[in-house]
C-alpha cells in the first residue's frame, strides 16, 4: 500500500497533471480527452493512474533511442522537437547564456555600443546553436528513415 503524497509535496506528475486541467478547467479538460469530469476527478485525487506518470514510466521502461522518438513526437505536434541535453556541447550552452546576458543589458531600454556588442555575439552563438540542433534533427530524420 502506498503513502498518499504531504499536501506540500505533491509528486512532479501529479503537479503537472493538475497544471493542464487547471490550465482550461475539468469540464473543458475532460471534454477534449473524450473522458467524463468524474475520470478527470479521480485522476487528481489519485484514485486513477495519471496519465503523465505513466507516460514517464513506459519511457523509463524502453530503450532511450525509442523513448527520445516518442519525446520528438509528442514535441513535433506542440511545434518543436526534443534533443537531449547531452547531445548539444557546453559551448552551444553557453550560447544561450550569452543570449540572456545581452537580453538583460538591453532591458533598460538603453543600448549602448557594448551592448550592441554583445547582441551580436549573443546572434552569432544563437546561429551556432541552431547549426547544432538542425544537424541533430537531420541525424535524428536519418536514423529513423534507417540511413
Amino acid at each position: 500500500m502506498t503513502t498518499p503524497p504531504d499536501d506540500h509535496e505533491e509528486d512532479l506528475p501529479a503537479q503537472a497533471f493538475r497544471a493542464l486541467v487547471d490550465s482550461v478547467g475539468v469540464k473543458r479538460f475532460a471534454s477534449g480527452m473524450g473522458l467524463s469530469t468524474r475520470q478527470v476527478n479521480r485522476i487528481l485525487s489519485g484514485a486513477q493512474p495519471n496519465p503523465i506518470e505513466r507516460l514517464i514510466k513506459s519511457l523509463s521502461c524502453c530503450e532511450a533511442q525509442i523513448g527520445d522518438r516518442v519525446l520528438d513526437l509528442i514535441c513535433q505536434e506542440m511545434g518543436g522537437y526534443f534533443i537531449r541535453e547531452e547531445t548539444i556541447d557546453a559551448a552551444s550552452v553557453n550560447a544561450v547564456r550569452e543570449c540572456a546576458e545581452a537580453i538583460a543589458a538591453i532591458s533598460d531600454g538603453h543600448i549602448s555600443k557594448m551592448d550592441e556588442v554583445q547582441i551580436r555575439e549573443a546572434v552569432a552563438a544563437l546561429t551556432a546553436l541552431a547549426k547544432i540542433v538542425r544537424q541533430q534533427k537531420v541525424r535524428k530524420v536519418n536514423v529513423h528513415a534507417g540511413n
